[in-house]
């Protein structure tokens, strides 16, 4: 079977109409010749899969199949016609499309398998641009060690967490410090309402509450105590009946040797030490952060240009749809029309940014001579092969991976390129 997915030289006309942002129109003629074989091909193809009484599939003579099925060949020929063009236009035009180009003009009704075949198409296209502006970016340095300060604050979160609850003495009083252990029953406008009742409810007294009212009640009140609380909650009038079971207080163990032991260390010095270079880890991963953010802000902002909108659409959607289902315990076809468009605007100038900025990137790389090579793939993979690979089959799985992600992983080494040179040609101050 003779399938064609190109034009012949000659067959298909191209013309530029017009360009706007990264859109480019063209006009495309495809002659009689090719219009011609795509309608032999697509009855050789129909009768690949046709039915008639008194045939097996597939062994219709063809004379019987143009007469029997002349739609699905015109559709069929169509199809290919104006595939096989568009391949050839693109390539006539020298045009590297980024996404599938649209059909946005034509008269199907003059498509004929004697006569050529002329149509409009928009093609989206990479920017063009002179990226400028990426040396001696002005970079503020943040911290890359903490502070004994930040050493301090995390050990007290250790010790928070590591606290415990005790029964208050005897005659103690609810105050904005303790726990109050409590149960209640609650009405909403004199009816009962569940929503406003518990059992044995723990109340963080210094902590924000959702009852209205209720832990403003509470402060004063010793063990065993009952009352009756009013309150409103908006509109409505509630009430509690509320009896005290119990008063706690927090009990922060001592921040000293028995305490580090509790936590595996030999001593308070060595807790200190491991907490101490978990937070230069820390620190030194947001510095890195940050300074990235830098140089990613600055680029964006002094490289303005127009971005193909049908990518933009593309990863916008797909965005939206992680960023729902990751967000939301919604579907992404049961947004509503309101829903969506909130959610877009939303995730829509991220996309932007990092379109723009993958934009940036190559045209610094390819400027600057900064593509990565088989030669830093292949020292990639020894790397990896050097960390991970405990075996030969590890070793197999690993070699598998970088050779299915090799595009990728070359990607991502141009870019760490990239950004090791902007630091190198950087203003830190």
């Amino acid at each position: 079977m003779s399938i064609f997915k190109t034009a012949q030289a000659g067959e298909v006309k191209t013309k530029q109409l017009g360009k706007e942002g990264c859109r480019v129109t063209l006009s495309v003629e495809a002659a009689a010749s090719l219009v011609s074989k795509s309608f032999q091909n697509a009855a050789v193809q129909v009768q690949s899969r046709a039915q008639m009484q008194g045939f097996r599939a597939g062994k219709v003579p063809l004379d019987l199949v143009k007469q029997n099925f002349g739609s699905h060949i015109k559709e069929r020929a169509l199809d290919l016609t104006v595939k096989a063009a568009i391949n050839a236009a693109l390539a006539d035009a020298k045009l590297d499309a980024v996404a599938v180009p649209t059909l946005t003009k034509a008269d199907f009704n003059h498509f004929a398998e004697t006569a050529p075949f002329t149509f409009e198409i928009a093609v989206d296209v990479a920017p063009e641009f002179d990226v400028k502006d990426y040396k001696g970016i002005e970079i503020t340095k943040k911290p890359e060690t903490a502070t004994e300060e930040d050493v301090k604050e995390n050990l007290d979160r250790v010790l928070d967490a590591n606290a415990r609850l005790e029964s208050a003495a005897e005659g103690a009083t609810i105050d904005d410090k303790c726990y109050a252990v409590i149960h209640y029953t609650g009405k909403r406008n004199g009816t009962d309402d569940y929503k406003l009742s518990a059992d044995s409810e723990l109340v963080d007294m210094s902590a924000p509450q959702t009852m209205p009212g209720l832990a403003e009640a509470l402060k004063g009140l010793k063990k065993g105590d009952v009352k009756d609380v009013e309150a409103k909650d908006g509109q409505d009038n509630v009430s509690y009946h509320v009896t005290v079971d119990d008063i706690k207080n927090k009990i922060v163990p001592a921040l000293d040797d028995n305490f580090a032991k509790d936590m595996g260390f030999d001593t308070l010095d060595a807790l200190k030490a491991k907490v101490k270079e978990s937070l230069d880890a820390e620190a030194k991963q947001a510095s890195t952060r940050d300074e990235v953010a830098q140089i990613e802000n600055h680029l964006v902002k002094m490289n303005n240009f127009e971005l193909p909108q049908s990518l933009v659409e593309e990863y916008t959607e797909s965005s939206l749809h992680n960023f729902v289902h990751s967000m939301t315990n919604l579907k992404h076809d049961e947004l509503t029309e309101e829903q969506h468009k909130a959610f877009e605007e939303r995730v829509r100038p991220t996309v932007e940014k990092d379109l723009r900025l993958g934009y940036i990137v190559h045209a610094i790389a390819k400027k600057e001579n900064l593509e990565a090579v088989e030669a830093d793939w292949q020292a990639e993979l020894d790397k990896s092969i050097a960390t991970n690979g405990k075996n030969k089959e590890d070793e197999k799985k690993i070699k598998a991976f970088f050779a299915e992600r090799k595009a990728h992983i070359l990607a991502t080494l141009t870019e760490r390129k990239v950004f090791d040179f902007l630091k190198s040609q950087a203003k830190y101050k």
